[in-house]
């Protein structure tokens, strides 16, 4: 668990450092990498609307990607299984992508085709947007 915390904080206070040079608002507070460390990054990313004047910048939108990936691997430590049905279209037409825990993946139940979580999240993201 202590180096998943470890890769977590590098990734969020190296975000943290190129949001700092993109804004101009100089170097990030130098230290271990901590909670309080974690705590600070989040906090100074939120706070006056930071976060938002970041992420419209193309080369910085890894933060979403970076969230949504921690969130899926600390959900599997927790035990959490994402739903049993997702309303995701499968390439045959049809809306029978069941959760299969074994394999890890969606399955459609009319075809057999396999999918990621993500991939299942994004094909109902698409599908909303049209």
């Amino acid at each position: 668990m202590g180096e998943l915390l470890e890769k977590l904080t590098g990734g969020l206070l190296d975000f943290e450092g190129r949001a700092r040079v993109w804004l101009g608002a100089g170097s990030r507070l130098g230290g271990v990498r901590s909670a309080v460390a974690r705590s600070r990054a989040v906090g100074w990313l939120v706070e006056s609307g930071r976060l938002e004047s970041v992420l419209v910048r193309e080369d910085l939108v890894g933060l979403v990607d970076f969230a949504l990936s921690w969130r899926l691997v600390l959900e599997r430590l927790a035990g959490d299984e994402p739903p049993a049905w997702t309303p995701a279209r499968c390439r045959c037409g049809e809306r029978s992508f069941r959760w299969d825990a074994k394999a890890g993946f969606y399955v459609c139940a009319a075809c057999g085709t396999h999918v990621s979580e993500g991939e299942a999240s994004a094909r109902v993201e698409e599908e909303s947007a049209c």
